[in-house]
């Protein structure tokens, strides 16, 4: 009786996994025929609740059901479906070959700001994975690499700084600060000196404005150059260590001895 529920039961189980990769592989027809909207109802139907069983079948659903959203304008969830994908698969990448260009960079938008949790995932896959003995006829290879920042970058203008240490935004306001001011310098700089000995009295109040806006707007670029120094030095980290990925390649006959770890730094 007992073998009759298992069989019974392992029957059940072998029909719907086979009914759910079915259901997926229509999922991803109906894409490619244009139906966006059922795509994206069989997608949600075997995610909510879940129904796959590996994570290249949650991956590959979430892909599909993010770029339906995409086609179908529903933006607000989008990124919800990529960020649910790369709490999966960190490294993911989509196919450039297949996949529109603003698709590509709003995904790796979404990456950049998940940054701080996608590495806390690496690094915990990554110890696991060193918990465990390499398989036989394998050795694990640790790539860890180490991005030194220059010192010199801190003292460069126009934000470059800011866009060493990772923060962006200051340094997009710092660069277009200063290349504004630059540029109001350059233009008033330029019509004063064409206007030199040959501008009426009446046109003399407009030189002389002009010659306070020249001066004023250089002095206001040293000031914004000279925050955006001290900002720079502020955040400065001379290098940053990104997550231990862990490898397990085949040994070579040229290799002896036992199985073993490889360290692999790169700076």
């Amino acid at each position: 009786m007992l073998g009759y529920l298992l069989a019974s039961w392992l029957i059940a189980q072998a029909a719907d996994v086979a009914a759910v990769e079915d259901e997926l592989r229509r999922a991803k027809n109906e894409y490619a025929y244009g139906n966006y909207e059922q795509a994206a109802d069989t997608l949600r139907g075997l995610l909510y609740p879940m129904r796959l069983i590996t994570d290249e079948q949650v991956i590959e659903a979430r892909k599909y059901l993010a770029l339906a959203y995409y086609l179908q304008d529903r933006l607000d969830l989008v990124g919800e479906e990529f960020a649910k994908l790369l709490h999966v698969e960190p490294d993911y990448q989509l196919d450039p070959f297949t996949i529109a260009p603003p698709v590509i960079e709003l995904f790796e938008e979404i990456r950049k700001g998940l940054k701080a949790e996608l590495d806390v995932i690496r690094q915990l896959r990554s110890d696991a994975k060193l918990k465990q003995p390499p398989k036989p006829g394998l050795q694990r290879e640790i790539e860890r690499r180490i991005t030194e920042r220059s010192e010199l970058g801190t003292l460069l203008p126009f934000g470059f700084g800011q866009f060493q240490n990772g923060m962006t935004t200051w340094g997009v306001a710092f660069a277009l600060s200063q290349v504004a001011m630059l540029a109001v310098n350059i233009a008033c700089y330029t019509y004063v000196q064409r206007a030199v000995g040959d501008y009426t009295q009446a046109d003399r109040k407009l030189v002389q404005v002009l010659t306070v806006a020249q001066y004023g707007s250089l002095a206001l670029f040293g000031l914004s150059w000279s925050l955006s120094v001290f900002h720079a030095r502020l955040h400065f980290v001379p290098a940053i260590e990104a997550p231990e990925v862990v490898r397990e390649i085949p040994l070579t006959k040229a290799q002896h001895g036992p199985p073993g770890l490889v360290l692999n730094v790169s700076f």
